[in-house]
């Protein structure tokens, strides 16, 4: 019999269509796997979109939520309508459930189905909320080192509900007949040489570049080549949509605007995107569409997103990004300036247009920008090769090393992108980090063993284990404060905090093993990486100067 897997991903239409290449790894995998997907019943329109799916179920999730809030009704019950709906799918028998949303109502349904392979957010045996699988785990983390970071989640996805394998790209499903409307639609307003898609607006003004700068770029490009736009976004989207257009004719625009702007389905919108030759956007869905249906696409990334994250996945898409001290933002700041945004110059992207578009060579971009160019790496996953611009070399040299250490250690195989020979740039402070780290850590895991001890004891001395613990949190907080700044140990703290909160046994005595646990295994951790490191920096001719200078 064939395999069978649940997929639950029930918030976001852009997490729908970054989890396709999921299918394709399954498939991979296992051969003939059957795939049945949860969804909140808003985007049952996009699920229709992918290929390999045997049945889309759909619940009301958003509604749950609703009520939820206000206390319509009291959460038990309505609990007790998710359970009556997910009832039958207990008799299918799934191999493996995979939980792409990391909130509270998709826990809880991992767990009804009591499926012995749960990968992603789901609960323990005493309600308590985990995460199981090392991607799912560090997927919920990265944000913390989002500099450091060089994991698509759409890789991330793929990774951690399957596993490694071939690269596989996003696509999307258009139908004949939406092809067919599409180019009805389009014929309507003219027939350029070349269609390019304009993605305005965004859900989050912070990541959206000015409307005006869209209007510049869109006038350039048409003094240039005979080119027709179509305008795209919701209805929240035209007061944006209506400046660029106003500064796109004042700038002088001379080619054929097609507005669709509020005025198409999904499955529309996606047909549309088929049928450019281009589409220039910020970070959105219809990003994420236009890649699925293998339109290049050249993304504006400003504000709080970071392409590394959830950029443009795959060859022939291109990022332009601001070269910023402050950028990316964080998610949960409010920005006085959005000077990013003034640093992408619109003739530039005008310019890399045409070269995308064939018209020109690659062009000259100023020094306060970053360009890459999509692409797929040795691992078989997506990557950003830089075109343009320059990178702090310290946070490359760190990323890199970070993308390479979680994949070996998740995957237990060796990268096979070749490491740059060079050295870490900091090594004498990872030293005097090491050694600061060495001693605590070897204290921090006597004290774990002391309360594992006291919870093996019969009784349980509880005042003597609460003083125990109580210090051992103090002295734990206060390493973790010393960790987490350094870029060579920092991000193992991140995954040391996320491993003591990702307990599955019952009972003390198992829950104090598994905490203790992960503590040895932190240790053992740093004490390999620095090893890693020092090796790393034997073989640089700095250690002489390095040695002669404490000695």
């Amino acid at each position: 019999m064939n395999k069978q897997v649940l997929i639950i991903n029930i918030t976001r239409m852009g997490d729908l269509i970054q989890m396709v290449p999921l299918l394709s790894r399954l498939e991979e995998e296992w051969p003939g796997v059957a795939i049945d997907l949860i969804v909140d019943k808003e985007f049952a329109h996009v699920a229709g979109l992918i290929p390999g799916i045997r049945q889309v179920l759909m619940f009301d999730f958003q509604l749950l939520m609703d009520e939820s809030r206000v206390r319509a009704r009291d959460v038990v019950s309505l609990y007790q309508d998710l359970a009556r709906w997910a009832q039958p799918l207990l008799q299918v028998g799934y191999d493996r459930v995979v939980n792409l949303t990391f909130n509270r109502r998709s826990a809880f349904l991992v767990k009804y189905f009591g499926c012995p392979d749960e990968r992603g957010m789901t609960t323990a045996q005493d309600g308590s909320f985990m995460v199981k699988n090392p991607w799912m785990r560090y997927f919920v983390d990265f944000h913390v080192y989002r500099q450091l970071n060089r994991f698509n989640i759409v890789d991330l996805f793929a990774l951690g509900g399957s596993g490694p394998g071939s690269f596989h790209p996003i696509r999307l499903y258009v139908s004949p007949d939406m092809q067919k409307w599409a180019r009805t639609f389009l014929g309507q307003s003219g027939r350029p040489d070349v269609w390019i898609g304009i993605q305005v607006g965004a859900s989050d003004p912070m990541k959206a570049w000015r409307p005006e700068y869209f209007g510049q770029v869109m006038a350039r490009l048409s003094q240039q080549r005979q080119v027709g736009f179509v305008l795209i976004g919701t209805k929240k989207e035209e007061a944006d949509v209506k400046q660029a257009m106003q500064c796109y004719r004042q700038a002088g625009g001379l080619g054929i605007l097609c507005e669709a702007v509020g005025q198409t389905t999904v499955p529309q919108l996606v047909a549309l995107l088929e049928q450019c030759q281009l589409m220039v956007t910020n970070d959105t869905g219809p990003m994420h569409m236009a890649v699925g249906v293998n339109t290049p696409v050249l993304n504006v990334s400003v504000g709080h997103v970071d392409f590394w994250e959830t950029g443009p996945f795959g060859p022939g898409h291109w990022v332009v990004q601001p070269d910023i001290i402050c950028g990316p933002c964080g998610f949960d700041k409010v920005c006085p300036h959005h000077a990013c945004k003034d640093q992408i110059v619109p003739q530039e992207v005008a310019e890399l247009c045409l070269h995308l578009l064939g018209a020109c060579p690659f062009p000259s971009f100023s020094s306060k920008v970053r360009v890459y160019e999509g692409g797929v790496n040795e691992d078989q996953l997506g990557t950003f090769l830089i075109r343009a611009g320059s990178e702090e070399p310290r946070l490359a040299w760190y990323a890199e090393y970070w993308r390479q250490y979680w994949y070996k250690s998740f995957t237990s195989c060796p990268s096979r992108v070749p490491f740059p020979l060079t050295s870490p740039p900091d090594f004498p402070e990872c030293e005097q980090m090491w050694r600061r780290l060495a001693s605590q850590l070897d204290q921090l895991c006597i004290q774990v063993d002391t309360v594992l001890d006291l919870c093996r004891q019969r009784p349980i001395p509880v005042d003597t284990l609460k003083a125990r613990q109580h210090q051992l949190t103090v002295d734990t907080f206060t390493m973790q404060q010393i960790a987490r700044p350094s870029l060579a140990f920092g991000p193992l703290a991140m995954a040391f905090f996320r491993d003591t909160f990702s307990l599955e046994a019952a009972t003390v005595g198992g829950m104090a093993e598994e905490y203790a646990r992960a503590y040895h295994v932190f240790r053992t951790r740093v004490a390999e990486n620095y090893t890693r490191l020092d090796e790393m920096f034997s073989h640089d001719p700095r250690r002489v100067l390095y040695v002669r200078a404490i000695g």
